[in-house]
């Protein structure tokens, strides 16, 4: 409870300075629903993997600084969510860049919560991995926004990631071969629009989720044996519309 508390007080006290834009409080248009959720979630695939690029300067032991900023992440997240969509920020609807902001502060946030951790010398591993940063990110957001985002997988390892009945619904449909690589799934499910993007195991993901199956990850966890290029699970964004 006390870790918890602790938490939303920074959230609370770190949001005067990294976020200007305000809180998210209206519906969102059915007719950008789709275009935010898609944008929404690619972003934070874009932070998880700036997370796991620079796992092994975090996890460094003998250096202090990493130089790990938030304003490091917001432009390291930029530039994928280019590579990723063909998309400068700048150049998208003013509804959805509001939205991207909120994210992009968010994430800013996170990082700036675990500066000490990320900077600690003498230290292996930080605790500080792609699903902490999506985790905390997503409820950053949620404390000041009507956005909800999770990290959803049938293999998960926090029960925070397990999926409700329309995410398993979802994740089974990209289970299928058939369906396009890639490609995410909406609908308007009580008042909300949910979205689920597909994300798949990179390179960076093999040294948790890769093989030997069984073996015990740098985290404590055990391997699931992913192969390169297998579906881990799903970035879940839900909102409501009208």
């Amino acid at each position: 409870m006390t870790r918890y508390c602790l938490f939303f007080s920074l959230v609370f006290l770190l949001s005067t300075c990294f976020i200007a834009s305000g809180a998210l409080s209206a519906p969102i248009p059915k007719d950008k629903a789709a275009e935010i959720a898609s944008y929404t979630a690619t972003m934070i695939i874009a932070g998880r993997g700036v997370v796991a690029k620079h796992q092994d300067l975090i996890n460094d032991p003998n250096k202090g600084n990493k130089g790990f900023t938030p304003e490091y992440v917001e432009k390291q997240m930029l530039e994928s969510f280019k590579k990723m969509t063909g998309k400068d920020l700048r150049e998208l609807d003013p509804a959805v860049q509001k939205v991207l902001r909120q994210v992009i502060d968010a994430a800013k946030m996170s990082v700036a919560m675990n500066q000490a951790r990320i900077n600690q010398k003498g230290k292996g591993f930080k605790m500080y991995i792609p699903a902490v940063f999506g985790r905390e990110t997503g409820q950053i957001l949620k404390a000041r926004t009507d956005i909800a985002i999770k990290q959803t997988t049938f293999k998960y390892r926090n029960a925070y990631n397990q999926p409700d009945a329309f995410e398993k619904k979802v994740l089974k449909m990209f289970e299928n071969p058939d369906y396009p690589m890639g490609k995410g799934y909406g609908a308007i499910e009580n008042g909300r629009y949910r979205y689920l993007k597909p994300i798949y195991i990179r390179q960076a993901c093999m040294k948790c989720h890769g093989e030997p199956k069984g073996a015990m990850d740098i985290s404590g966890h055990k391997k699931e044996g992913y192969k390169l290029g297998q579906l881990r699970g799903a970035i879940s964004v839900a909102f409501p519309v009208k």
